[in-house]
């Protein structure tokens, strides 16, 4: 029911999709489960009840790529949607020097651009929020990137939208750790992004099993389009001219550094098995020549057969098509959303046997152990083999479409909402 009268919210307007909802509780309809409660925010809204003055710090859409990047834009997307924001239902981002035409929407306050891996940087801005928070009048602070609003305790109440706990799993610097530390604790809600995450954050905080609600993200809707075949062969042709692309490859999204969790050597190790010669591996993501380079010195086999690339939407949909395999072999996820991407796109994913992956994927994406290069190869082999292929792949994309129905994409940006107007009381 949600889902259906967001689409007439989007079709019709707030007061067709207000009229369809009493229609439909005529006809004896309601919904169920986690999913009325959502509903129930955005029936108030449309109905112009007030709502807490929510301000949000905007820190990580400084950074146009990435996972929290893609999260934050789904989010800002819904919270577009006719009826949702009003003068008695406020929003007001404060904007860092954002690149995303998304803000545009939204009442804005500007500041001054701040890394947000520069911990000290972070921190100091902690009193300057808490002010800004008490001049606007804001009841609750969101934040998905350990920014405060308050030094020591926080001006208004706290909601952290987190997207994993890796740090505490980690080896982390002190101050990062100090840093999280206080935007965990004091939160006084939280939204994580994946079961796993909830779970993890549980743990951390001594709270109760199933006491942190978390939602998955979606899928952008670039990643679902299917350009017409002979779009697809002039971007792909344009792709290999700019890249230098060759087929087969092995994409490798994301990656980090050799050791990492986002651990590239299980797939650099599997591509030096015999029969896989022939494969390119494609690197992607922030530093991509860097860790590109770092391969091909650490595996010499690879030399030559690495390339580094940065894509714009549409061509990365592309070249996760045309890929032998996607492969994610992180050892740890929060979520896992290039997993989704890649699977929505069409292309046949591979990913490591992580608790957040296994969300993402479900039983749609094989996966292998995450030290285990030799199953790997196994798999890339595989698909060498038109034939197994074939057979595979429409099985997977089966699943793929049963798994996509439980990603709603604007389950998340309401759930923050009605979070907020919980914590305001």
């Amino acid at each position: 029911m949600l889902t259906n009268a967001l689409d007439v919210l989007r079709l019709h307007g707030p007061m067709a999709c207000l009229n369809w909802l009493d229609d439909q509780r005529r006809r004896g309809a309601n919904e169920v489960g986690q999913g009325a409660h959502l509903l129930h925010e955005l029936e108030r809204r449309l109905r112009g009840e007030p709502a807490p003055h929510l301000l949000v710090d905007a820190l990580w859409l400084q950074r146009p790529t990435g996972g929290i990047t893609r999260v934050w834009e789904q989010i800002l997307t819904t919270w577009s949607l006719p009826g949702l924001v009003s003068a008695a239902a406020p929003i007001t981002l404060i904007d860092r020097e954002a690149r995303s035409a998304l803000l545009s929407r939204f009442a804005l306050v500007e500041r001054p651009p701040l890394d947000p891996l520069d911990m000290a940087a972070v921190a100091g801005c902690s009193d300057a929020n808490g002010r800004l928070a008490t001049e606007l009048g804001a009841q609750v602070f969101l934040s998905s990137w350990i920014t405060v609003c308050g030094e020591g305790q926080p001006v208004c109440p706290e909601l952290a939208l987190v997207h994993d706990c890796m740090p505490e799993r980690s080896q982390t610097p002190e101050p990062l750790r100090r840093q999280r530390r206080r935007w965990l604790t004091g939160a006084s809600a939280h939204l994580a992004v994946s079961s796993a995450t909830a779970t993890d954050l549980e743990g951390l905080l001594q709270r109760p099993a199933g006491s942190i609600s978390w939602w998955h993200p979606a899928v952008a809707t670039c990643f679902l389009e299917r350009p017409e075949p002979a779009a697809r062969e002039r971007l792909w042709a344009n792709v290999q001219r700019a890249s230098g692309l060759t087929t087969p490859l092995v994409v490798l999204p994301a990656s980090s550094s050799i050791g990492s969790y986002k651990n590239p050597e299980l797939v650099a190790v599997a591509l030096g098995e015999p029969g896989l010669e022939s494969v390119q591996l494609v690197v992607c993501g922030a530093a991509a020549d860097h860790h590109a380079h770092a391969l091909e010195q650490a595996y010499p086999f690879l030399q030559g057969r690495v390339v580094s690339a940065g894509f714009t939407d549409l061509e990365l949909a592309e070249v996760y098509r045309r890929a032998l395999a996607v492969v994610v072999p992180s050892r740890i996820e929060g979520f896992g959303l290039p997993v989704v991407e890649a699977l929505a796109a069409g292309g046949m994913v591979i990913r490591a046997d992580a608790r957040g992956l296994r969300e993402a994927g479900a039983g749609a994406a094989p996966c292998v152990d995450v030290d285990d290069h030799a199953a790997l190869a196994r798999w890339l082999l595989l698909l060498m083999d038109s034939p197994s292929q074939a057979w595979l792949q429409p099985h997977l994309h089966r699943r793929w479409r049963q798994r996509q129905r439980r990603l709603k994409p604007d389950r998340l940006g309401l759930a923050l909402l009605a979070q907020a107007r919980t914590l305001a009381g």
